[in-house]
Formats: C-alpha cells, structure tokens, sequence
C-alpha cells in the first residue's frame, strides 16, 4: 500500500507554521511599539490608525499564511492517527474541477463500488492537489484507504 502521508509531513508543517508565527510576532512587535508611541505623544487619531492596521495585518496574516497550514496539518493528523477504511473499487475518471474539502484543495476521483440503496455505483474520493496524482488506467481495480472521502493511501 502506497501510503501518500507520514510523521516528516506533520513535523514540516509545524516547523512552517513556527516561523510564520514568529513573523507574524515580529511584525506585530514593531506596529505595537507605533502604537505605544502613538498614545505616549497623544495623537488620538494616530492611535486608531495604527490600532487597525495592528487588527488588520494580525486577521489578514493568520487568513492568508497560517489557518491553510492549520487545516492542512488536521488532514494528515487525521490520516495518520484517525480511523481509517480500506476498499478495492474501480476507477472511472478524474473531475476536471479542483474542489475545497475541509480548507484543503483536491481533485475528485470517481470509483465504481457496489450499488447503494438508490441503484448508483459512483463514489467521489478527494485526492490532495499537493501530491501528484498516479496515471489510474479506467477501469483498474484500485485498493484505496481513505478516511472520510479523502484518500490516504492507495494500491493498484
């Protein structure tokens, strides 16, 4: 079983969202000493400036640099230490459209299982964009272990 995460992943993430963070802090260090001056030589209206700017750039950093890491990092916690399935289907096609599960960008992969209770075979897995997508020949019988929609490992 070709397994698509590992403890390295988890400890590169961590390592990322340090330094974004001791960034972020610096940053944030230096409009809050712009903001003690501020109040020390009394311009009130300068206080508020640099007051929202020191909202702006701490919701603006944490949005755009540190909650995509976040979520990420919560997928391959869950794939490495959550509960997992294993199921052989038949692979149909991959969607051309990237789809944002979770926070995370992904491909759907559609498989053919067993028929539902509605007579429909197809089933939608996720495939994390960051990682290459494999040639899946259509039609191949593919093992996959998943957890939710989002595949984790797979075997051809």
């Amino acid at each position: 079983m070709q397994e698509l995460y590992s403890e390295k992943d988890i400890e590169q993430i961590s390592s990322q969202l340090k330094k974004r963070y001791i960034l972020l802090g610096f940053i944030l260090s230096v409009i809050l000493a712009g903001f003690v001056v501020s109040l020390v030589i009394r311009v009130e209206w300068l206080s508020v400036v640099v007051f929202i700017l020191f909202l702006a750039v701490a919701v603006f950093w944490i949005e755009m640099f540190c909650l995509p890491l976040h979520r990420y990092k919560k997928l391959i916690v869950s794939a490495l230490h959550g509960r997992t399935h294993t199921e052989t289907l038949e692979y149909e096609k991959t969607e051309d459209d990237t789809s944002v599960v979770d926070g995370v960008s992904c491909r759907g992969l559609i498989f053919l299982g067993a028929p539902d209770k509605h007579g429909t075979r197809e089933q939608r897995f996720y495939w994390d964009e960051e990682i290459p997508l494999p040639a899946f020949a259509p039609g191949s019988q593919v093992t996959l272990k998943y957890t939710g929609r989002n595949i984790i490992g797979y075997e051809l």
